[in-house]
């Protein structure tokens, strides 16, 4: 259908571009440590963006039938469509990156349910009034993008990952989250989860209480990237488009702590949201946002690199149903050279923090957050001694990241974020109550 719709389109508009997108997912869910729902979902759809004297138009149909309907919808929003000066892309070589492992569709939805079985059955006998809720999701995706510039490009690639929360009903409700790609095709880490699993709840036992005040706070991965996601926002074209981020003027100048490299990086190996190309066919790369704090500069599609007059980083994020946009892959931190077990020992008074749930009303845009600490313990003289509950930061993440006194030597592996423990010299904590 691509080549008959984009034969049709080149004689009614002047640029076309089609994107086909046709997915195969397979879902098996746990809820409270037992079988919820297997289920199966097929996709496929195609857009259609046009360019039409010198304005943008676009449509999208899961219909294979009906090209021409496609193009008289695409042609009319162009007649009314936002001018644009951009064309669309040509042809380049592309990267090889890994994004399609075999043993990953071998994988049954009844081999997912004897995994999960497996890890309720190995917690229960660990710890027999813990809580699982476990999701398997796998998704075989291929994308494929054609224009009338003589771009041809297509990938395919399998996403396999599975979170588990555990829920834990001790002195109030205590609940915890673990990821585990499973892209690669690696085994299914039973042994590896209840280990990290078993450990959480240890540490849990004892309730704890902290005052308000500002705290030394170690913030492990998954609770980092809550902190991140203001990064993302600033770093993105369309607010450099907008000129409302704060990161304006600030290329090639020292923002956060030297401690510091983010990348977003499409060509991890195995990432959920790794690819050859994005969503405008425009060859992946690895773009450095931070090196060693300093600000290296925005990502950009097409559309906001030539309204700000500069070139696509390869950026581009879409589906079928939408335009293009600018946005993050998979975000990376850099790993350091600090130890956990040696960063605790240097606190006399502190926090560890698992995971964060999101708070009250913050700016994003600016930097501002204000999380919950859903799962956090109370560090004293060196020893984790306890959970918290009823805490809360807030504050401005480019002032956190410019307090950072450590970065941990290991990252860990998120789907689309790779990222170690952080350790920030102070951060304002607040007790409810």
């Amino acid at each position: 259908m691509l080549r008959e719709l984009l034969k049709i389109a080149r004689g009614v508009v002047d640029e076309a571009e089609v994107y086909e997108s046709e997915t195969d997912r397979a879902e098996v869910k746990f809820r409270q440590g037992k079988l919820h729902s297997v289920e199966t979902k097929l996709s496929h759809g195609w857009g259609l963006r046009v360019i039409d004297k010198g304005r943008l138009g676009f449509a999208s149909s899961t219909n294979p039938g009906r090209h021409e309907e496609l193009v008289a919808a695409a042609k009319a929003a162009a007649d009314y469509g936002r001018q644009v000066k951009f064309h669309l892309p040509k042809s380049e070589d592309l990267p090889v990156v890994g994004i399609f492992e075999n043993r990953v569709m071998l994988v049954s939805t009844a081999r997912m349910q004897e995994w999960g079985r497996d890890l309720v059955e190995a917690m229960a006998a660990r710890v027999p009034e813990l809580k699982l809720d476990i999701n398997f999701h796998r998704v075989y995706r291929e994308v494929r993008i054609v224009n009338t510039s003589g771009l041809e490009v297509d990938f395919a690639r399998a996403e396999f990952g599975v979170w588990v929360t555990g829920l834990l009903v001790d002195e109030g409700i205590y609940s915890f989250d673990d990821y585990v790609n499973l892209s690669d095709g690696r085994q299914f880490p039973l042994e590896e989860l209840v280990e990290r699993m078993h450990l959480l709840v240890k540490l849990a036992r004892s309730r704890v209480e902290v005052k308000t005040g500002d705290y030394p706070v170690i913030v492990m991965p998954i609770a980092l990237g809550e902190l991140l996601f203001p990064l993302e926002v600033g770093v993105n074209g369309r607010q450099r488009e907008k000129r409302v981020s704060p990161l304006l003027g600030q290329e090639n100048k020292q923002v956060l702590s030297e401690k510091l490299t983010i990348v977003d990086n499409p060509l991890r190996n195995f990432g959920l949201n790794s690819a050859p190309f994005d969503g405008e066919g425009v060859p992946s790369r690895r773009n450095v946002l931070f090196a060693r704090g300093v600000f290296r500069g925005f990502i950009f599609d097409i559309a906001t690199a030539s309204a700000c007059g500069t070139n696509s980083t390869g950026s581009a994020l879409r589906d079928y149903t939408s335009l293009p946009a600018p946005g993050i892959t998979n975000i990376e931190l850099d790993p350091g050279d600090a130890e956990l077990e040696r960063v605790l020992r240097e606190i006399k008074e502190g926090l560890l923090v698992y995971a964060f749930i999101g708070g009250g009303q913050s700016n994003v845009l600016a930097g501002e957050v204000a999380l919950n600490v859903s799962c956090g313990f109370k560090v004293e003289k060196g020893e984790v001694v306890g959970r918290v509950k009823d805490l809360s930061i807030a504050g401005n993440v480019y002032d956190f990241f410019q307090r950072v006194a450590a970065v941990g030597s290991t990252q860990r592996d998120l789907g689309n974020a790779f990222l170690p423990f952080v350790f920030f010299s102070s951060m304002k904590v607040a007790a409810k109550g």
